[in-house]
């Protein structure tokens, strides 16, 4: 048995002591591989494709499940309280209600974004590049209403469903969010934002799109998506 042992050891030869800074440094590595596998997981899980990497979109998807009326939320008092909506109206949609304190930011045939009304006057030291609610661009931060791109066929994953109006609709907790800097940490007791797909009578789906943190519960999302209308001049993007 100890020649056996001998000969593997020569086969083997002399071992190393193992350098702490080329462990640290596999370690490293390995957890950036980990970062970027789960990056991809949630861009290809994601709605919007190339729109999740800078506005770190989810994706969801109807299930058979009887319709219920919406969660009041984790929350038992809503942080936010929705309001008439008196404003201009968008393009290609009108909303009855937003949140109290909150405009139509940008309004696209194809889109539009609800923001806090502090959005409004950025002042000279704002960098909309590092505070993204100042973009109108951006959906950071802000409620995002469109219709689902021509490249989808309603949600991809199972969600609660629920009754929005007179309307079939699925609520569902959005995917982790991601950027170009990495996956995006959730908000306070884990909430990665919500999305509400409502199905339209053409077939396609209505998405209003709630980000992480803006503290409205799943009863008022439904409530805010219910006054949502779309009209003939919206337009679906692509990809």
């Amino acid at each position: 048995m100890n020649d056996l042992r001998d000969h593997f050891e020569e086969i083997a030869g002399p071992m190393h002591a193992v350098d702490s800074k080329q462990v640290e440094a596999d370690l490293t590595r390995g957890r950036r591989a980990l970062r970027r596998r789960r990056a991809v997981q949630a861009v290809a899980g994601s709605a919007f494709g190339v729109a999740a990497l800078a506005a770190a979109f989810a994706v969801a998807t109807s299930g058979g499940t009887p319709a219920v009326p919406a969660d009041k939320g984790t929350a038992s008092v809503a942080s936010v309280q929705l309001v008439a909506y008196k404003g201009e109206q968008p393009k290609g949609f009108t909303v009855d209600k937003v949140p109290d304190g909150w405009f139509v930011q940008a309004s696209e045939q194809g889109y539009l974004t609800v923001a806090p009304d502090k959005a409004k006057n950025p002042g000279p030291d704002v960098n909309p590049s590092t505070d993204p609610v100042y973009d109108k661009d951006s959906f950071a931060d802000k409620i995002v209403i469109m219709l689902e791109s021509k490249d989808q066929s309603g949600p991809s994953r199972a969600g609660k469903t629920v009754k929005v109006g007179d309307k079939e609709g699925v609520l569902l907790k959005s995917l982790q969010g991601v950027t170009p800097d990495g996956l995006v940490p959730p908000a306070p007791g884990g909430d990665t934002g919500s999305e509400l797909w409502i199905k339209q009578p053409s077939g396609v789906y209505l998405i209003v799109q709630v980000w992480q943190g803006l503290g409205l519960t799943e009863a008022q999302i439904v409530e805010l998506g219910a006054g949502v209308h779309v009209h003939k001049d919206a337009v679906q993007g692509v990809g």
